[in-house]
């Protein structure tokens, strides 16, 4: 098993350096062009802050949507807990395998007496909410998409409905409480029967969309303070920001999405600057948001409960009733 992770993590490196090796070669034998075309980048600090300081509220609507998937499986923790086991454990994105993250979320949210399988299923439902909220955004780059806005809209509307729906969150529930008992080869776990209604599974599909929406506002306001570019593109720069960051979660080899999330959001911004402008921008995009990231850390450890606050969450929640049947007590017993 560990000779499979080591394998797979030096493939992930290696694949990752590979790509960005033929963009930055992409980048460095086409710069000429670019130079003779009078072409310049212009940094506008405001800007920059600016977009730099919103990837942390938009993040924390991620957040929101995760601790309210969380608190419906039966560990409820504050918000400025669950921010700080979020932004924290976000720094094992880096490890290729996307799995590494959900090690150290477990580890951080231990303390305030939280299933280890919860994790994993709620960041599993979570994911599967996020990512397809981010797919439907990418198909809005499509050509045909602009021709249809009405469709596009009443399709956003539908997803929200469908996982707002109790009977689908069950579904999702279901499914990876099935993949994990793959994983784990534990036939024992049993999937959570849980009281959920209509009107609260909208927050997490809603909160997904508005994370979304805010980072690819975000993403626009940084290039912005990079070059000139009209307000008429924020929408595809919404599009194209989601649209990448599902391409690299995807690819699951590479750390964090490296190298597939530049390639594509260097094809993407293709339709708006000559190539090795938009690789640049690319790969200027990945130190953006690690920056953001590092601020929400920043942010997150500077307003992390005491510990004696997450003791009392254990406690007090010990004394309410679950929301979830008793299968929850043989799914804790794996643990």
């Amino acid at each position: 098993m560990l000779k499979n992770i080591t394998w797979r993590r030096a493939v992930g490196w290696l694949l990752a350096l590979a790509i960005l090796f033929f963009l930055g070669r992409t980048l460095w034998a086409s710069w000429a062009q670019v130079a003779q075309s009078g072409f310049t980048f212009q940094f506008n600090l405001p800007l920059f802050a600016l977009s730099l300081f919103l990837l942390v509220p938009g993040r924390t609507f991620a957040v929101e949507a995760w601790r309210r998937i969380l608190r419906t499986l039966g560990n409820p923790i504050s918000l400025r807990f669950a921010v700080y086991a979020w932004f924290v454990s976000n720094l094992a994105r880096f490890i290729p395998g996307n799995v590494f993250q959900l090690a150290a979320m477990m580890m951080l949210t231990d303390a305030a007496g939280v299933s280890k399988i919860n994790i994993v299923l709620s960041q599993t439902v979570y994911a599967a909410i996020a990512l397809s909220v981010a797919a439907l955004y990418g198909v809005t780059l499509l050509p045909i998409a602009q021709e249809y806005i009405p469709l596009i809209v009443a399709a956003f509307a539908a997803l929200i409905i469908l996982f707002a729906l109790p009977a689908v969150f069950q579904i999702m529930l279901n499914v990876s409480t099935w993949l994990l008992r793959q994983v784990r080869r534990n036939r024992e776990i049993v999937a959570p029967r849980v009281r959920i209604t209509f009107w609260q599974g909208l927050v997490a599909p809603i909160f997904s969309l508005c994370m979304w929406t805010i980072n690819g506002f975000a993403f626009w306001l940084f290039v912005r303070s990079l070059t000139e570019i009209s307000v008429s593109a924020i929408p595809a720069f919404i599009g194209m920001n989601a649209a990448a960051y599902f391409i690299g979660y995807a690819s699951f080899i590479t750390p964090s999405g490296l190298g597939f999330r530049e390639a594509s959001l260097a094809f993407f911004l293709g339709a708006f600057f000559p190539a090795p402008v938009a690789v640049s921008i690319a790969f200027l995009t990945r130190l953006w948001s690690i920056g953001g990231e590092l601020l929400g850390v920043g942010i997150a450890v500077w307003l992390k409960p005491k510990q004696s606050s997450v003791v009392s969450i254990q406690s007090s929640v010990s004394g309410l009733p679950s929301p979830i049947s008793n299968n929850s007590s043989t799914m804790d017993g794996q643990q």
